[in-house]
């Protein structure tokens, strides 16, 4: 699956000569820069019989996930240290290439079509659900499409989100049922901003959009919002644990009165029960859709 990664980097870098990469990888405790090389100086060997730019590549992917390996392994050994292992690092990576897409924008005077490609083999995690939203609400405002190609496991809620949101692509591979990777790469997400609107792109009309709730971070269906910053919670909580608003939550006792007679008409208060929240702050409570 590396190599027919590498080949689909160098068959974007030879669609057009203006074309520009940048190739971050993430695992469960490292979020990499592979290409271009921090060393501006790299000067790979010499060889006739493969293009200059495609051998810095492929030197500096191949490097670069040999390293991440490594550390992973050192920090498989650590775990039995005491040493907790964080979560996958997606919305970190999506971070980062959003900030160097705006440099890039910064920096020139014309528009660029920028794009993200995510190529997934993990599971959804859910502490990274902030984090992540706010990358893809960052994406829709720079107009950045994020495609997604989910090579391993089932379907991801949050990036099903992140494609659906940003205007891009989202496409489980069945490697099992012998679809390839590098086809799949080359037919689908190749195509720029203006080629896509000819094309017939696959698409998911089965999007969860579940949110994710702030305290325990589970996918929840009906939930508690913060009226202050919307943060969401499963159960009924008397402070915000996002911006720690104090909700003055009261349960009025119901009050009986004597009926009474005016204007030869008898009425009857009826006892009523309502919660109130103190400097217009409340928790609400309503199904996420």
């Amino acid at each position: 699956a590396l190599q027919q990664t590498i080949i689909f980097i160098n068959a974007y870098l030879a669609l057009k000569p203006e074309n520009q990469l940048v190739v971050l990888a993430t695992s469960k405790r490292l979020c990499k820069c592979l290409y271009p090389p921090e060393n501006k100086s790299f000067v790979p060997e010499q060889d006739i019989q493969v293009y200059e730019q495609f051998r810095v590549v492929d030197i500096c992917i191949l490097a670069g996930i040999k390293e991440m390996l490594t550390g992973a392994e050192v920090a498989a050994a650590d775990v039995n240290q005491g040493i907790e292992a964080s979560q996958t690092l997606i919305s970190r990576a999506l971070s980062k290439a959003l900030c160097h897409i705006n440099r890039v924008n910064e920096s020139t005077l014309s528009k660029i079509w920028s794009r993200i490609l995510v190529l997934s083999a993990a599971e959804d995690s859910p502490r990274e659900y902030i984090s992540l939203m706010n990358s893809i609400f960052a994406a829709q405002k720079m107009s950045v499409l994020i495609d997604i190609c989910k090579v391993i496991g089932g379907d991801s809620v949050f990036l099903q989100q992140a494609a659906d949101i940003s205007g891009g692509t989202y496409l489980k591979l069945d490697m099992a049922g012998g679809e390839s990777l590098l086809q799949t790469l080359l037919f689908t997400f190749l195509a720029d901003h203006y080629t896509r609107e000819i094309l017939y792109m696959p698409g998911n009309e089965q999007i969860d959009f579940r949110a994710t709730c702030f305290c325990h971070k589970r996918v929840i269906d009906i939930g508690y919002v913060c009226s202050v910053c919307l943060s969401i919670f499963c159960k009924m909580a008397p402070v915000c644990s996002t911006c720690r608003t104090k909700f003055s939550i009261r349960l009025l006792r119901p009050e009986n009165k004597s009926p009474s007679a005016s204007n030869g008409q008898t009425t009857r208060a009826n006892s009523q029960q309502a919660l109130s929240a103190s400097n217009s702050a409340s928790l609400s409570q309503g199904t996420l859709l």
